[in-house]
């Protein structure tokens, strides 16, 4: 017997890319497919979408009203701070933070409404990488059933610590479950399309931190606070599954703030709180 289902939040931002020309398709179909199956899985759910300066998301952009869009207050935006803002604004049970590019497939949404999902718990789950349509269909049956026939990359765990060297996994697998214990070895990679948390789970690491630069693993930052602050990690699996819909994009600088950071988390095993407690709200 399952419990009852909670309130979801998707977290989700977006900014207009020139050279993508599905750029406003990708929001439109993100907000779509989760309120579509949401309603067929009986998930109680909003979408929140932060969109930067200057906005070209219309009152009338979305059907549902369960579709929220909040302006960025600053003229520099950045996906980690857009994504604070938008767990500040949540008001589910669980909040799940996305991309604009990502899609959920059917069997994903059931399980996020089957009344399973534990507090003191970060879901994870492995990206699929799918090439880029030269239009968006027609339907989110269409697009899911696209999105299943032309998957190129599976993004697991693994593939962040060793991307191009398969033979080694096993060794590293040994190594890194040996440099965690007793915690699990964080799945950071492409954790900035699906990490799922309770609400008061989101406000105990309190966000992502506050740091006025881009980089990449920031959003790893979120994993490893929630490990370290003694949560269980979760990895979602088949049928489950989370689609990611490619587009042209430069690649992130890594930050070595951050993987210090990493390294002192693993190393004292113990989550390292950057924010204020007022974070999130202390953008404007």
């Amino acid at each position: 017997m399952t419990g009852v289902a909670p309130t979801l939040s998707f977290v989700t931002y977006y900014r207009h890319y020139a050279d993508t020309p599905t750029s406003l398709d990708r929001i439109k179909f993100f907000a779509k497919s989760v309120m579509e199956l949401s309603k067929k899985h009986g998930l109680e759910s909003e979408v929140i979408i932060v969109e930067g300066q200057p906005g070209v998301l219309l009152p009338g952009t979305f059907d549902s009203p369960g579709v929220r869009v909040v302006r960025f207050p600053r003229t520099r935006f950045l996906g980690h701070l857009a994504f604070n803002m938008g767990l500040r604004q949540a008001t589910g049970d669980y909040i799940a933070v996305s991309s604009r590019d990502s899609i959920f497939s059917s069997e994903l949404m059931g399980f996020l409404a089957s009344g399973k999902l534990k507090p003191r718990t970060v879901y994870r789950i492995d990206r699929r990488d799918v090439k880029q349509p030269d239009r968006y269909p027609d339907s989110v049956s269409d697009l899911l059933r696209y999105c299943a026939e032309n998957t190129y990359k599976v993004n697991g765990i693994w593939d962040a610590y060793l991307p191009e060297k398969k033979w080694a996994r096993p060794a590293v697998s040994v190594l890194m479950h040996l440099l965690f214990f007793p915690y699990p070895v964080p799945h950071t990679n492409a954790c900035g399309d699906f990490t799922m948390m309770h609400r008061d789970d989101w406000r105990a690491i309190r966000g992502y931190p506050q740091v006025i630069s881009a980089g990449m693993y920031l959003d790893g930052f979120a994993i490893y606070a929630a490990i370290f602050s003694g949560f269980k990690q979760v990895i979602l699996r088949e049928p489950m599954r989370l689609y990611y819909v490619d587009h042209p994009r430069k690649r992130a600088v890594t930050s070595p703030n951050v993987m210090e950071c990493f390294k002192m988390m693993r190393l004292a095993k113990r989550p390292i709180i950057l924010n204020e407690e007022s974070w999130g709200d202390d953008l404007a």
